[in-house]
């Protein structure tokens, strides 16, 4: 993951994501903006800090969840939710499974690492995962 010491930090990096209306008319689902790289950026993730929002959502070309980003108040990354292969404690998965990364407080903040980030499955019974499931859509 690139652009460490973003946004979030004051450093006005450029913004290589624009809305994707692919999937409605206003780019978001559920009120939460849907983005995608700018094509030629070379971004196909989600932005490391927001410029304006508290979650980015990013679908596959079919309309089904891939990830989701969630900020904090300083427009740092906090948490990010996928549904993608996964290496999890150290077993790549082959199938996609849920799952979700607790970034440290400091990412984002700097240039140089290290960054700590979390790995974990997230389970149907979570807080989490009851908070955020209406924007899942197409995870089984």
């Amino acid at each position: 993951m690139g652009g460490r010491g973003t946004f979030a930090v004051g450093n006005n990096v450029p913004y290589s994501y624009e809305v994707d209306t692919s999937f409605s008319p206003d780019g978001k689902y559920n009120g939460v903006k849907v983005l995608k790289g700018i094509p030629g950026s070379g971004k196909h993730s989600l932005p490391e800090s927001s410029h304006s929002s508290i979650a980015y959502i990013k679908m596959n070309s079919d309309g089904t969840f891939n990830m989701m980003r969630i900020y904090d108040k300083n427009h740092n990354l906090r948490i990010e939710i996928a549904y993608h292969p996964e290496d999890i404690s150290g077993l790549k998965t082959k199938t996609k499974v849920l799952h979700y990364h607790e970034y440290s407080t400091d990412f984002s903040q700097t240039k140089a690492g290290p960054f700590e980030r979390t790995t974990k499955i997230l389970h149907k019974n979570s807080k989490l995962y009851k908070k955020y499931k209406k924007y899942f859509k197409g995870v089984t």
